[in-house]
């Protein structure tokens, strides 16, 4: 049985390697160590399968906190959208400051020769996809979208827009392709407004 000490220095280890994916796209162990103050001992207590199984579990938690940070909460109308849109480049330009960008990193999770890994990263996707969609369906039965809107593929669009551009700011050093992306996706959906 783990202790809340022991809980706490396994989150600790978790959010560390997890941070390591985003600035370092991999995890090494003696820099978690280092960052958490913790021993290599305390690592495979927490993670028996060492750095493979540590590189899992924060892939999965570098994938929760995006998920719990940029997924959208309601998108109910064009000002939700453009207040979504705002807060995501808000966030991406602080991010960039910092030189850690979570949904650039993402792509590095969805082409990572680890099966499991990538798995993660898919499953995430459809997920954003799925949820964007449920917003778009949503603004389609209270008739601000028309029948005929595509709404997967405005969500995948809205989806593409979003980790594209973070990857061509990320690799530019720009901080107008995210912009871009997702301004032009917003316009693409308001072509289909009732």
């Amino acid at each position: 049985m783990t202790t809340p000490k022991g809980e706490a220095t396994k989150a600790r280890i978790l959010e560390a390697a997890a941070d390591l994916l985003v600035t370092e796209n991999d995890v090494n162990l003696d820099d978690v160590m280092r960052v958490t103050r913790t021993s290599k001992g305390q690592v495979f207590h927490y993670f028996p399968g060492g750095k493979d199984q540590l590189r899992r579990a924060a892939a999965e938690r570098h994938l929760d906190r995006l998920s719990q940070a940029d997924a959208p909460r309601t998108l109910a109308t064009w000002r939700d959208w453009e207040a979504w849109i705002e807060l995501i480049l808000r966030r991406h330009a602080q991010q960039t400051r910092n030189d850690a960008c979570e949904v650039a990193a993402m792509a590095g999770r969805a082409l990572d020769v680890d099966k499991v890994t990538r798995e993660l990263a898919g499953r995430m996707y459809e997920q954003w996809s799925s949820e964007l969609g449920d917003q778009l369906q949503a603004m389609q039965k209270d008739g601000l979208l028309r029948a005929d809107a595509p709404i997967a593929e405005l969500a995948s669009a809205v989806l593409a827009a979003f980790q594209g551009g973070a990857v061509l700011d990320k690799a530019t050093g720009s901080h107008q392709h995210l912009a871009h992306a997702l301004h032009q996706a917003l316009v693409l959906m308001r072509t289909y407004a009732a």
